[in-house]
């Protein structure tokens, strides 16, 4: 077995952004300890403040503060991940699988901002660890929005998205009654990308707000004709892409061997959350690229599970797989 990492951390009054925060973390009073394997690992990458900054609440974290960030891939992420935030607060652990025990922390830093090292893995711990903890002030934990005490740093937007959370939640609305393919569910997956492009530290206000009106302009056209843009229809050659009865066999339905084996037949085809950031597989079980569906993102699958290398995956498109173990349980 791997050596396991050393980590430190303190017991504090477990974290939740849904009410204020009042715990307190002694620096004076730490322990060290090690992790006890369990099967899974996380990878994490700490860093320190380039230069000062002020949080929403007007508090100023001085430069050398210490953030973190986290991953959950199976190999190791690339040295800069910029639109994934550093955090001044992160706290985690639980037993892996369950649930109701989840990572927790806030103060979203972009990584413009941090002068980061290279990123170590350690084992997924049993209990709950502080990885670092700078604030338990509420406003500053739900926020990203941080800027340099000195006007001469370079600056990083921070759009306002609420709006453009509202028009996401109704294209996922009008998604759950598209084909699972054709030009509509195209469309969806566009506007998908762009969303969590949208919300990555950095991205503009006008960006965001371009983006916002062109989801809420499809909608309304669903709304007219049924389609989210003029003119698109799912008749066609488009009306079986991708689709989970499709009777394509190579496009991993079925393949002579065990890669791309469906072991459920008749399941109807759902939406589901990612309870972790998950990449995109051939039937073959080959990464389609290095870009993830991010944690906490909706897609839709056609219900079945394939096993591919002995592992299960999910089908959310024309051969394009997730693993089932990256899916939230119900």
């Amino acid at each position: 077995m791997k050596k396991n990492k050393r980590i430190i951390f303190a017991t504090m009054a477990a974290l939740s952004l849904a009410a204020p925060m009042t715990a307190v973390f002694n620096f004076d009073n730490v322990q060290i300890v090690s992790a006890n394997h369990q099967g899974t690992k996380v990878w994490l990458q700490y860093g320190t403040l380039k230069y000062a900054l002020k949080g929403p609440s007007g508090r100023v974290y001085p430069a050398g503060t210490k953030v973190v960030r986290e991953a959950s891939d199976d190999t190791k992420p690339l040295i800069s991940l910029r639109g994934y935030p550093f955090y001044l607060t992160l706290e985690i652990g639980g037993i892996p699988g369950n649930e109701l025990l989840q990572d927790v922390g806030g103060g979203r830093i972009a990584e413009a901002y941090v002068n980061y090292e290279d990123w170590h893995e350690i084992d997924y711990p049993s209990d709950n660890v502080v990885l670092v903890n700078n604030t338990s002030d509420y406003t500053d934990l739900k926020s990203s929005d941080f800027h340099p005490v000195d006007s001469s740093n370079p600056d990083v937007p921070c759009a306002d998205i609420d709006n453009l959370e509202v028009a996401y939640h109704e294209l996922t609305k009008v998604s759950s009654k598209l084909p699972s393919s054709g030009k509509d569910r195209n469309v969806v997956y566009n506007f998908t990308d762009r969303y969590f492009a949208a919300k990555a530290m950095g991205a503009t206000q006008e960006s965001v707000d371009a983006l916002t009106k062109e989801i809420n302009d499809a909608v309304a056209n669903y709304k007219k004709t049924g389609h989210l843009v003029s003119g698109n229809s799912d008749s066609g050659n488009n009306s079986n892409s991708g689709s989970s009865n499709s009777s394509n066999g190579n496009n991993g339905s079925t393949s002579g061997n065990t890669n791309g084996s469906p072991t459920s037949s008749k399941s109807k085809s759902r939406v589901v959350r990612l309870r972790k950031a998950s990449y995109r597989y051939t039937h073959k079980g080959k990464r389609v690229s290095k870009k993830l569906l991010k944690k906490g993102s909706y897609v839709k699958i056609n219900g079945k599970t394939y096993r591919i290398k002995g592992k299960k995956y999910y089908r959310i498109a024309k051969n394009r797989y997730i693993r089932a173990v990256n899916v939230v349980k119900k």
